[in-house]
Formats: C-alpha cells, sequence, structure tokens
C-alpha cells in the first residue's frame, strides 16, 4: 500500500534530495533495486505506518524517527504525507516543554494539514472511500493543532474554525468517537453546556468507555449545569477506567480531585477500579 505513495530516492550533486511516483513495488521488486534505495522506501514505509496508527505515538524516540524521515518529503505533494507530518507536529508539541518550541511545532502542523486537504484527493487515492478517509485525518489534525494553538494562545480566538473543522471531520466519519469528544471539549470551553453533553454522550454511544476524558468532561459539564449526582457518577466511572494516555492519565487525576472536593466517600470510587 505504502509503496504507492513512494517509490524512488534520488541523489544529486546538491546533496540527497527525496522525490515520489506513484509506482507500486512488491518485495521481490524492491530486492533488485540498490541499497540505498531500499533503505529509503523501507524507512519512509515504516513512517507512514507509525504515523498512520490509532492512538497517540508514546515513544519520543520513534516519533523523531518517524518526522525525520517525513521531513525528507515535505516538499511531495501527496496528501497521505502531508497529513502525517501535521500529526506528527501536534504530537511532537506534546512533548515539548517549551511553549516557544511547542508553538512553533504547532502552527508548523498546520500549514503541513492545510497543504494536505488543499491537494487534488482524485489524483492521489483510489476510490471516494479511501479518498474521504485520508481527507478526515487532514482535517481532523488541523483542527487538533489549531486547537491547542487556542490552548496557549488565548488572544486570538480561533473557536469558528476549530468547529468548522471537527464538525466536518465528523461529517465524514460520524463513527469516530473521539472527534465527537474534541468537539464537545471546544462547546464546553465557550459555555455551549448543553451542545458540549450532546456530543459526550453521542461519543459514549458510539464506543462506550473509550477515554477516561469524555467521562471527566462529562462530569465537568453536568456539574456546571446543577446536575452534580449525575456529575459525581462521570467523575466516579472516570477515575475508575483505565486511562491509555497522557490526557487520559491526567483527566483521572483531575476527576479523583473533583470527587474529594465535592466530598464522596472514597469506598465509592476507590473499589472496583480498573
Amino acid at each position: 500500500m505504502f509503496r504507492t505513495i513512494v517509490g524512488r530516492a534520488v541523489a544529486s550533486a546538491a546533496g540527497l534530495q527525496f522525490c515520489a511516483t506513484a509506482i507500486c513495488l512488491s518485495d521481490k521488486e524492491l530486492s533488485k533495486k540498490p541499497k540505498w534505495y531500499q533503505k529509503d522506501v523501507l524507512e519512509l514505509e515504516t513512517s507512514l505506518k507509525t504515523l498512520g496508527r490509532r492512538g497517540f505515538t508514546d515513544s519520543p524516540t520513534v516519533l523523531s524517527e518517524a518526522f525525520d524521515t517525513l521531513k525528507k518529503f515535505s516538499d511531495f505533494s501527496n496528501v497521505e504525507v502531508q497529513w502525517r507530518l501535521a500529526r506528527a507536529c501536534v504530537e511532537k508539541s506534546v512533548f515539548s516543554k517549551c511553549v516557544k518550541e511547542k508553538t512553533n511545532l504547532l502552527h508548523e502542523a498546520v500549514e503541513y494539514a492545510k497543504k494536505a486537504f488543499a491537494l487534488d484527493l482524485d489524483n492521489h487515492c483510489a476510490g471516494a472511500h479511501k479518498c474521504k478517509g485520508v481527507f478526515k485525518h487532514a482535517i481532523f489534525m488541523y483542527a487538533i493543532a489549531l486547537s491547542m494553538l487556542q490552548d496557549i494562545d488565548k488572544k486570538a480566538d480561533r473557536t469558528a474554525d476549530i468547529i468548522k473543522h471537527f464538525e466536518l471531520a465528523s461529517e465524514i466519519d460520524s463513527n469516530d468517537a473521539y472527534t465527537c469528544h474534541l468537539l464537545g471539549v471546544v462547546h464546553y470551553r465557550k459555555k455551549n453546556y448543553e451542545e458540549a453533553l450532546s456530543l459526550f454522550e453521542k461519543a459514549e454511544k458510539i464506543k462506550e468507555k473509550f477515554s477516561v476524558r469524555n467521562l471527566y468532561y462529562m462530569g465537568l459539564t453536568l456539574q456546571d449545569t446543577g446536575k452534580t449526582k449525575e456529575a459525581i457518577r462521570s467523575y466516579i466511572a472516570a477515575y475508575k477506567l483505565r486511562p491509555s494516555s497522557e490526557y487520559d492519565i491526567m483527566a483521572r487525576s483531575q476527576a479523583k480531585a473533583k470527587l474529594l472536593k465535592l466530598n464522596v466517600s472514597k469506598e465509592e470510587y476507590e473499589e472496583g477500579k480498573y
């Protein structure tokens, strides 16, 4: 699959330059190529796979290696490469402790994502279903990068653009619980509590208990609308659920803090946790 995206690395007098052609190479065909050619294609294939998986890349080393490889192909006008570069920048920003570096990475992610969804998809993938999926990734990464920039720089209100693109991503894939959740978070922060709660509940219907963070935000929304008993149930559910990311770990800790503040007995949430 990935060898239809890139099949050739070319050396020039100015140094190593990478370019791509949409050609298919079988393992047998690849084995006949020069060693440097095989190395470049296999490295890119690995990077595309790494940044195409669901879920956060929890190894900074693996992420950096994939990013460094893809950067060599950053001038290649292919949506598969560009949206993964956007994702790599977003994920690298999470590991960064420097606000300036984090901000620069997120701005870079926005540009890669914009380039990705601006490409003529019909020329880069076969089949409308596949094109929609790839386009959704690009839109999704654009919205996430903007959302994270909003957290850093609150002076510029990017909310309308963020909502627009999360909604577009949700239209393309209505069964993506994470998109519903993130759209809900945006509405929660704008105090659109009814819309936020509806989205958190929709996310749970799509995939029950998929995220500690979704249950925690559901609790926040319920508490802010005066539904304390329901909020406590959501906080307990969030605390008892096994975290699957750094964001989930943080949300679980925040859920426990809420339960302590609401004077909920530890027996109600410590027993039977994951």
